[in-house]
């Protein structure tokens, strides 16, 4: 068995691979896409601005979030 990666062009192309699967030439899988490529392909849906806070003003609001709790 040998595994090759084939870029489809046409719908037409698509037709005949789906056809020879059904035929049970080929088997086609679907390759998974990684978690970095998901996170980039939803990042760059995100507007891109600097944000505010800086990491002292995070840890200043954790700090304060704690306490808080604490005092329940």
């Amino acid at each position: 068995m040998e595994t090759i990666t084939i870029e489809l062009n046409s719908p037409k192309a698509r037709k005949l691979i789906d056809d020879l699967a059904d035929l049970g030439i080929i088997s086609v899988k679907q390759v998974e896409p990684t978690w970095s490529t998901l996170w980039n392909r939803l990042d760059r849906q995100l507007p891109q601005t600097e944000p505010d806070l800086t990491e002292a003003d995070i840890q200043v609001e954790i700090q304060a979030y704690r306490r808080e709790k604490r005092e329940e």
